[in-house]
C-alpha cells in the first residue's frame, strides 16, 4: 500500500495569527523616531534554513541561505528595514503604528521554532532631555511673528519642538503623513504657535518677551537623526511719550518698580519653586551588563529621592521619610523584578543584568526643600557588534558627533579590569596613546581621529576580540558607548568540485625555511619540510595514504582522491629568520541551496548531458551518508533510504544520473551529496534541500478546504488528516469508511466535512483557533 504525506499551513487573515506556537514574548519599548533592533536568540538560529519576520500575517523580511529579501515591503516599512545575516531585524525611524506583535520563524532541518517580539512606540514625553547640537539666534520686536527653519526635508520625518531648560514639548510634525500636533502645557505660547507640517518649521506669532529662551528640535529620518538649537531673544517695544513732565514719568517708574518688586517678593518667593537641571547624559550599554546611574550632587540628609523610568514616569525606586526608607518597585510588566539596587548614601541606581527591554529614560528627581534637582539618563541596551578578519583594520566610531571641547577616552576589557588605551582633548588637541598596556597587545596598531574621535586598530589579531568602551565627558555631561570587537581568524575557503585541491603557502619559500602542514582541531602534523627534505606523515588514521603530495620549491600541498572525511580546517606553519607565518585552509564541499513546498517534486542535477559507460554516481542523503541511489556500469538502482523514507518516490534519469524525488515531505529535508567518478576526473557537490509546508490563507467565518490531490481513493486505501504539534487525530478514512473527530479541546465539533470520494479535508466556520499545522 503507497503512503503519501503533505502539510498544510493555515493563516487567519482577520486576526493575523501565525502558527500554533505559545513561546513566550517579549516586549521592547521605543520612542517614536527612534530605531530598534529585535535581536532572535542565537541558539535557535544555528544552521537555519529559513527566516521569516512578520508583521501581524505578511511576511516583511527573510533570510534564505545568504540571500535576504523584503517580500511584503509595505507603505509603513518603507526604507526602514534592515535585517542582517545573524537574523536581527533593524526598523529605523518609528511611529506609533509600527507598535504591535513581531514574529520570527526559524526552520531547521529538524523543525521550526518561533520568536515573539511585542515592540511598543510611545510618543515624545513631555520633558525629556536633548542632545547638543548647532546653535542659530533669533531676535525679534515684541508682537511680531519669529519662524525657526529646520534643514531641507525628504518625507519621512518625524520633528519634535521643544522650548526652555526642562525642554517641554511644545509641537510635533510627522511629515510622512504630513500631520501635525500643539501642545499648550505651557500656558505662555496658547493659540499662537503654528507648525508647518510640510517643512517641519515652527512659527510662534504675536511674541512676548516671556517667549525668549532657548528652543530645540529633534530631526529623526530613516537615515539619520540631527539636533538644532535656536536661541530666540524676544525685545519690549519702547513705550511713547505721553507728555507727562519728567517728574511724573518717574514718579510712575518708581511706583512701577515697587510694585514689581512686592511682587516679586510676595509671589515669587513663596509660590514658585526653583527647579535645577543637572547635565543629562547618554549611554549605550551591552546586554548583561550591570550598570549604575549616578546622581553625581552630594545627597543630603532631608533629601526625598524619586527614580523615575519612560515617558510616563513609573516611579521605580525611592528614598524619603526621616528613617530613610529605601523602597524598589517592578515598574510596568514587572520588568524590573529582582534587578534594581538603590544605595540611600549616594542615591545611585543600579540596573543588574540589563536586557534590551530596559532600554529608556531615567529621571532622577530630588525634592530639598523648595527646589527640585532634576538629571536625566538616556540609556540604549544594544551591542554595537564590530566582526574584523584578522590582519585587517577596524574603525570605532562615536554615534554622536563630538565637540570642541569633549574629552574623549578610549578603554579596553570588563568594567572591573579596564585598561585605557587612548586619549583626546578636544580644548588642547592633544592625543595620548597607550599601546604599551594588556601586555603590550595593541602596540603600534592604535590611532584616534582627532576629528571625530574614533578608535583605529590596524592589523587586528584574535587577541584583540573583546569589549571596548568610549567615555565622552562633554559640557553637557558624560555619555558612555561599548563596542564589542570579535577578530576572526584569517582562513582561505576551498571549495571542492574535483576530488584534489592544492594549498598554496602564497609567500616565496627559501631554502631554510621549516613548512609544517598540520590538519583537524587537534592540528596533526601531516607533511614538513626543512632543508629541502620532505616527510609525509600520510598513516594519520590512515586517511591520508597516498593521497599527499608536498612541492619542494613552492611548499604547496595537494590532496588527491578527496572524500568527505578529508574535508575541514589545514593550517600552515613557515618558520624562518623572518619570523613565523600562519596561514589556514578550510577545505569544503559548497552547498546548493534547494527550497520546495511539501508535495511539490525536487529535481537534483548532475550537470552532465550523457554519462559513460564506465561513470559511476552515487547519491547519499544525511548525516549517515545512506546510498538512495546509484549508477553503475550504465544500470541505475534506487533504494528505500533510512526507515523507507524514499519508497516509491525516487525517479533515476539514466541518462543524465539526475535525481528526482516525487511528491516530497518534510523528512526529505537535509543534504544531499553527489558523487561522480570518471576516468578523467572526479566530482563532489551537496545540495541542502528544505521542504516548506504549503499554505493556506482564510478569512475567520469562512470555510477552507485542503486538497488531498488525489482523482479517486481506491477501497483499500488508509487517509489520516492530523492537526497541530501533537498530531491530533481529527479525521480518517478506512475501508471506504470516512470518519472525523473533535479534535483536542473539540475545537473542531460539528466543523468537519471529509469527502470520501478525494479525501479532501472542509474546515467551516473557520476561527483562529483553527490556525496551525494539518498533514495529510
Amino acid at each position: 500500500m503507497k503512503s503519501a504525506f503533505k502539510s498544510f499551513q493555515i493563516f487567519l487573515l482577520l486576526c493575523g495569527v501565525f502558527g500554533a506556537d505559545e513561546d513566550e514574548v517579549k516586549s521592547v519599548s521605543v520612542m517614536e523616531g527612534d530605531s530598534v533592533t529585535l535581536n532572535p536568540d542565537p541558539a535557535k538560529i544555528k544552521k537555519f534554513n529559513l527566516l521569516e519576520w512578520r508583521f501581524g500575517d505578511p511576511v516583511i523580511a527573510q533570510t534564505v541561505g545568504n540571500d535576504i529579501t523584503y517580500p511584503s515591503h509595505t507603505e509603513i516599512f518603507r526604507d526602514r528595514l534592515q535585517l542582517d545575516q545573524t537574523g536581527s531585524l533593524t526598523i529605523k525611524n518609528m511611529r506609533t503604528k509600527h507598535s504591535g506583535l513581531y514574529k520570527l520563524q526559524i526552520s531547521h532541518s529538524t523543525g521550526t521554532s518561533l520568536m515573539k517580539f511585542n515592540v511598543t512606540i510611545y510618543e515624545s514625553p513631555s520633558v525629556i532631555a536633548g542632545a547638543e547640537a548647532e546653535m542659530k539666534s533669533e531676535s525679534v520686536k515684541e508682537g511680531d511673528p519669529v519662524t525657526l527653519h529646520v534643514p531641507q526635508i525628504q518625507g519621512d520625518e518625524l520633528i519634535v519642538w521643544r522650548f526652555g531648560d526642562e525642554e517641554k514639548l511644545i509641537a510635533k510634525a510627522d511629515i510622512e503623513t504630513k500631520s501635525s500636533s500643539l501642545y499648550y502645557e505651557e500656558e505662555r505660547f496658547r493659540d499662537r504657535l503654528q507648525l508647518n507640517n510640510q517643512t517641519g518649521s515652527l512659527t510662534i506669532t504675536n511674541t512676548r518677551t516671556t517667549d525668549s529662551g532657548l528652543y530645540k528640535v529633534k530631526i529623526s529620518s530613516n537615515k539619520q537623526t540631527l539636533y538644532k538649537r535656536f536661541t530666540v531673544t524676544v525685545s519690549a517695544v519702547p513705550v511713547p511719550d505721553s507728555g507727562l513732565s519728567g517728574g511724573a514719568k518717574a514718579g510712575i517708574v518708581i511706583g512701577v518698580l515697587l510694585l514689581a518688586a512686592a511682587v516679586a517678593a510676595g509671589v515669587m518667593y513663596y509660590l514658585r519653586p526653583r527647579i535645577t537641571n543637572l547635565p543629562s547624559q547618554k549611554w549605550s550599554v551591552p546586554p548583561e551588563d550591570d550598570v549604575t546611574l549616578n546622581p553625581e550632587t552630594e545627597i543630603q540628609r532631608g533629601d526625598e529621592i524619586q527614580w523615575l523610568f519612560g515617558a510616563e514616569d513609573t516611579l521605580i525606586a525611592e528614598i524619603k521619610g526621616e528613617n530613610r526608607e529605601k523602597t524598589t518597585h517592578e515598574g510596568a510588566d514587572e520588568r524590573f523584578m529582582n534587578r534594581l539596587e538603590l544605595d540611600e548614601k549616594t542615591g545611585s541606581l543600579t540596573i543588574n543584568e540589563i536586557l534590551t527591554k530596559h532600554t529608556g529614560l531615567y529621571t532622577l528627581k530630588i525634592r530639598r526643600g523648595r527646589e527640585t534637582i532634576y538629571k536625566r539618563f538616556n540609556i540604549s541596551v544594544e551591542e554595537r557588534k564590530k566582526t574584523v578578519l584578522e590582519g585587517k583594520s577596524v574603525t570605532l566610531e562615536p554615534a554622536y558627533e563630538i565637540q570642541t571641547d569633549d574629552e574623549i577616552r578610549w578603554m579596553f576589557g570588563d568594567r572591573e579590569q579596564q585598561t585605557v588605551l587612548a586619549e583626546l582633548n578636544g580644548k588642547t588637541g592633544e592625543i595620548f596613546i597607550y599601546d604599551d598596556v594588556a601586555d603590550e597587545r595593541f602596540r603600534d596598531i592604535l590611532d584616534v581621529d582627532e576629528t571625530t574621535g574614533s578608535l583605529i586598530i590596524t592589523n587586528t589579531r584574535t587577541e584583540h576580540s573583546g569589549v571596548y568602551r568610549l567615555q565622552i565627558i562633554s559640557s553637557s555631561g558624560v555619555s558612555e558607548q561599548t563596542f564589542i570587537v570579535s577578530v576572526s581568524d584569517k582562513v582561505e575557503w576551498k571549495f571542492l568540485e574535483e576530488d584534489s585541491v592544492t594549498l598554496k603557502p602564497g609567500t616565496k619559500i627559501q631554502r631554510d625555511d621549516q613548512i609544517l602542514w598540520m590538519f583537524g582541531d587537534q592540528d596533526k602534523l601531516i607533511a614538513q619540510m626543512k632543508g629541502g627534505t620532505v616527510d609525509i606523515y600520510d598513516d594519520v588514521n590512515k586517511r591520508f595514504r597516498d593521497r599527499l603530495k608536498l612541492d619542494e620549491k613552492t611548499g604547496s600541498l595537494t590532496i588527491t582522491k578527496i572524500e568527505a572525511e578529508h574535508t575541514g580546517l589545514y593550517k600552515l606553519l613557515t618558520i624562518s629568520s623572518r619570523g613565523t607565518l600562519y596561514k589556514k585552509f578550510n577545505v569544503s564541499i559548497q552547498l546548493r541551496n534547494k527550497t520546495v513546498t511539501a508535495g511539490d517534486p525536487v529535481h537534483l542535477q548532475t550537470g552532465l548531458n550523457e554519462i559513460q559507460t564506465d561513470d559511476e554516481i552515487q547519491w547519499r542523503f544525511g548525516d549517515e551518508n545512506s546510498l538512495i541511489a546509484e549508477i553503475k556500469g550504465g544500470t541505475g538502482v534506487t533504494h528505500d533510504g533510512p526507515d523507507e523514507r524514499f519508497r516509491d518516490r525516487l525517479e533515476l534519469n539514466k541518462k543524465t544520473g539526475d535525481l528526482t524525488i516525487k511528491n516530497s515531505r518534510d523528512k526529505h529535508t537535509g543534504d544531499y551529496k553527489l558523487k561522480i567518478r570518471r576516468s578523467e576526473r572526479n566530482t563532489n557537490r551537496i545540495y541542502s534541500v528544505f521542504i516548506t509546508a504549503r499554505d493556506v490563507e482564510v478569512t475567520e467565518g469562512e470555510s477552507v478546504r485542503l486538497y488531498a490531490d488525489l482523482n479517486e481513493i481506491q477501497t483499500d486505501d488508509e487517509i489520516q488528516w492530523r492537526f497541530g504539534k501533537e498530531n491530533s487525530l481529527i479525521a480518517e478514512i478506512k475501508g471506504g469508511t470516512g470518519v472525523t473527530h473533535d479534535g483536542p479541546d473539540e475545537r473542531f465539533r460539528d466543523r468537519l466535512e471529509l469527502d470520501e470520494m478525494t479525501g479532501d479535508l472542509i474546515i467551516k466556520n473557520s476561527r483562529t483557533e483553527h490556525t496551525g499545522l494539518y498533514k495529510l
